[in-house]
């Protein structure tokens, strides 16, 4: 499949998620399960952050977009988040979070479209925790369920947090929020 690329005039091959995402991700993948992978690196008073996360729903994207793309309903879905909202003119999420897998309770602000069909959905933190983090959540049919391959990188001012606690925070949420959600797509 071939997309028109303005920047070169014509059309390119298109490259599938699925052939972008890291092989370990493809053995979980196959196995119905979700893969969660975080880099932190600290040095004097920075610190930066490199993170995906790859799974696959049990249904079509149309079928599955239907429930995921209301954010403002995930309070009612996953534990940690305490309240939920959704700004749909300005296109922000607002996450009210607390759990014992934080180290401390916080509220992330960002702007995400609502995603609603297979396609690549930029996202920022402008304010708060990790401000200034940016990321790309690519959706894509494939093999008649729907895959969501997500990328974010930070660098900033130090969190205050150790790398591995902060490394270990962001998988094992990001993770725990990913099958939460998938549950809600069934």
């Amino acid at each position: 499949m071939a997309i028109f690329c303005p920047i070169y005039g014509a059309e390119v091959p298109q490259i599938s998620v699925f052939d972008q995402i890291p092989e370990a991700a493809k053995k979980n993948i196959q196995k119905n399960e979700i893969y969660a992978h975080s880099e932190v690196e600290s040095a004097k008073d920075w610190q930066s952050l490199e993170f995906q996360i790859v799974g696959e729903t049990d249904k079509s994207c149309r079928d599955s977009l239907r429930k995921l793309s209301r954010y403002e309903t995930y309070s009612n879905y996953v534990g940690f988040i305490k309240k939920s909202s959704y700004n749909d003119e300005k296109e922000r999420v607002h996450f009210a979070l607390s759990s014992s897998l934080l180290p401390f309770d916080m509220i992330l602000e960002f702007r995400l479209p609502r995603i609603k069909q297979a396609g690549a959905y930029p996202f920022s933190f402008d304010s708060g925790f990790l401000k200034d983090l940016k990321g790309v959540i690519q959706v894509e049919e494939h093999v008649g369920k729907c895959l969501f391959f997500t990328t974010a990188s930070w660098k900033g001012k130090s969190t205050g947090i150790p790398d591995s606690i902060l490394s270990f925070f962001s998988q094992a949420l990001s993770k725990l929020s990913m099958e939460n959600m998938f549950r809600i797509a069934k």
